[in-house]
C-alpha cells in the first residue's frame, strides 16, 4: 500500500479508479467527499490530525489521507509500442523537491503530456507530498520510473522522438520562436546542477525562456508550466 493524501487527489482517484482504496482516514465527520467515499463503499477511519499528521510527515493533508494498493507503472518498451504521430514526453532529471515534482505533474496533465519520465535513483518518487501538491495529476498520469535516464533518451529518440534541453545554452533557441516538433521529449533539470551533461550533449535542442526582469531565473515547475503551454498547442489545434 502505499499513501495519497488531499481532498483534490483523493477525489480524483476515487472517480478514475475507486477500487484502489484501501482505506482513508479522516479528521470530518460529514461532508461531501465523505459521503461520496461512504457511497461508493470505500472503508473511511475517523482519526486525529495528530494521527494524519503521523501518517505522512505533513500537515498539507486537508484533513483526508488515504491508503491506495500502489500503481501499476508501464515500462519505456510498452508506452513506446502504442501508436502516436504527435506526443509530448517529459523527463525531470534529478528533481528532489516534492513541491516541484508535484507541480510539473499538474502541469503535465493540464497541459496535455503523454508521459513523464524519472529516475528511480535521481528524483524524488511519487509521495504523499507530490501526489497533494499535483492535485491528483500522479494518479492521471502515465508514469514511467526508469534506472537510466541517457538509455531511456535513446530509446525515445530511436522511435521519432527529439530531445528538447531546456536550459540556457549559446545555441539556445528563445521559446516563442521555436517549433516543437510532433514527437517532443522536454528534459528539465534540477534548480542547482541543472540537466546533466550527457543528457544535454545528447539532445536535439536547447530552448530557454527569455525574461525582461531583475530576477533572471524561474522555478522550475514555473519554467515546465510555460514550456508545457507552449509545446501543448500544435496538439490544440489537431
Amino acid at each position: 500500500m502505499r499513501l495519497i493524501m488531499g481532498k483534490n487527489c483523493i477525489r480524483e482517484v476515487l472517480k478514475k479508479e475507486p477500487e484502489r482504496f484501501s482505506r482513508v482516514f479522516t479528521t470530518e465527520k460529514e461532508g461531501d467527499l465523505l459521503q461520496a467515499l461512504k457511497e461508493a463503499g470505500v472503508a473511511v477511519q475517523f482519526a486525529s490530525k495528530q494521527k494524519l499528521f503521523s501518517l505522512v510527515q505533513s500537515e498539507s493533508h486537508q484533513s483526508f489521507v488515504a491508503e491506495v494498493k500502489p500503481r501499476k507503472y508501464p515500462d519505456l518498451k510498452t508506452f513506446l509500442q502504442e501508436d502516436r504521430n504527435q506526443s509530448i514526453v517529459v523527463m525531470c532529471d534529478a528533481i528532489h523537491d516534492p513541491h516541484n515534482f508535484g507541480a510539473i505533474l499538474r502541469a503535465a496533465e493540464c497541459f496535455g503530456v503523454d508521459a513523464v519520465i524519472w529516475s528511480k535513483n535521481r528524483n524524488v518518487g511519487v509521495t504523499p507530498v507530490v501526489s497533494k501538491v499535483s492535485v491528483g495529476a500522479s494518479e492521471l498520469l502515465t508514469l514511467i520510473p526508469v534506472a537510466n535516464l541517457t538509455e531511456a533518451r535513446k530509446k525515445l529518440q530511436d522511435a521519432g522522438y527529439q530531445a528538447i534541453a531546456a536550459e540556457r545554452t549559446h545555441d539556445a533557441v528563445p521559446l516563442p520562436s521555436f517549433d516543437f516538433p510532433s514527437m517532443s521529449l522536454i528534459i528539465l533539470g534540477s534548480e542547482g546542477k541543472g540537466i546533466q551533461p550527457i543528457l544535454s550533449k545528447g539532445s536535439d535542442h536547447h530552448l530557454e525562456i527569455p525574461m525582461s526582469g531583475q530576477i533572471d531565473s524561474l522555478n522550475v515547475s514555473q519554467a515546465a508550466s510555460i514550456i508545457f503551454a507552449h509545446a501543448s498547442l500544435p496538439l490544440s489545434k489537431k
